[in-house]
């Protein structure tokens, strides 16, 4: 089966990573379990449009939402998938509404899933107005980046967690040398952008609301979706 990687999300307090990759035909998206580390993802030169052949084995036991979980087997990295063929991709997977990709449950006022009624997926590809899109950095000593934005629907989600390990190095960087600006001028100069959006595992808010977080778990703008790569770590 040939897949390809669309996500690679960061944890905050240690260095694995969790890939998510898109079945090159169906579009069906899968999660491979145990997680990665960023070491290995260094090693192997993983980034998001890489092509791998693999075995997948369904996880049984898996529940709503994180359907996605498997065990890659026999797994063979291969080429990385050009610009105009990774966009094709998202572009296929993709919804123009948060709120109709999620089922109804994510809205602009409720960014989670609850525990009592999870969906059936935990990633979707939502497509987003390109001049909608802005990063912020909240806190003094430790900033922390939030992703705001617009579907094509009109519905606007603001201060989104930014989980895209790649994406988040690079705002970082800009933002620890005083250009946040020159981050959203770059962002702002996007034809088409696509989020890949994820629900977190089982978490507790800090208003007490228990459930499945919404979070940015990769970030694209076209022409261009790979230029962040430079900032990789």
């Amino acid at each position: 089966m040939k897949l390809v990687v669309t996500d690679i999300t960061r944890f905050k307090d240690n260095d694995d990573v969790c890939m998510a990759l898109l079945d090159v035909d169906s579009c069906k998206c899968h999660r491979p379990l145990p997680y990665a580390t960023k070491a290995i993802i260094n090693q192997k030169g993983i980034s998001p449009g890489m092509i791998v052949d693999a075995t997948v084995i369904p996880n049984d036991i898996a529940e709503p939402p994180h359907v996605e979980d498997c065990l890659f087997v026999n797994d063979l990295w291969l080429e990385k998938m050009d610009e105009a063929s990774f966009k094709d991709l998202l572009e296929r997977s993709s919804f123009d509404s948060v709120t109709e990709a999620f089922d109804g449950l994510i809205t602009p006022k409720k960014r989670y899933v609850p525990l009592d009624y999870p969906t059936d997926f935990s990633i979707r590809t939502i497509r987003i107005d390109p001049l909608s899109l802005s990063l912020s950095a909240i806190g003094t000593d430790e900033k922390k980046l939030r992703l705001s934005f617009t579907d094509k629907t009109e519905e606007t989600f603001r201060h989104t967690p930014i989980a895209d390990l790649n994406f988040h190095s690079c705002a970082l960087k800009y933002v620890q040398q005083d250009r946040l600006e020159d981050f959203n001028t770059v962002l702002a100069g996007a034809e088409e952008v696509f989020i890949r959006l994820g629900l977190s595992r089982a978490y507790t808010g800090k208003n007490g609301k228990q459930g499945y977080w919404m979070q940015a778990n990769g970030v694209y703008c076209f022409p261009g979706c790979f230029w962040l790569e430079g900032c990789y770590i």
